[in-house]
């Protein structure tokens, strides 16, 4: 289904995601870091994107990055009143943030 519309439009944000986050749900982590970050470049503005690639950063041990990627996701989504991804991010952040430290 994502190919698809990927055909017909490669830089759609929304199959970018879904494409993506399928690939997160195989643990196939780098291509789903490849899909997500192209996913951010079609659409800056949507929290669940930051998320998902934060998350296949983590997968990945590229802990620094995906800080990055929630402090970044976390404005988006403070911004937009977006609540749910935004109180996942801190949790992964202050995760990530302990497992560093330790």
């Amino acid at each position: 289904m994502f190919g698809k519309v990927l055909a017909f439009d490669p830089e759609d944000a929304i199959a970018l995601f879904g494409l993506g986050s399928a690939h997160c749900v195989l643990e196939e982590w780098e291509p789903a870091v490849d899909v997500l970050t192209r996913a951010l470049v079609a659409d800056k503005n949507n929290s669940a994107i930051y998320l998902a690639h934060g998350k296949a950063l983590e997968s990945l041990g590229r802990s620094n990055e995906a800080k990055e990627t929630y402090t970044a996701g976390m404005a988006i989504a403070s911004k937009r009143g977006d609540l749910m991804p935004l109180r996942e991010m801190e949790h992964r952040m202050l995760l990530t943030t302990r497992r560093s430290c330790a």
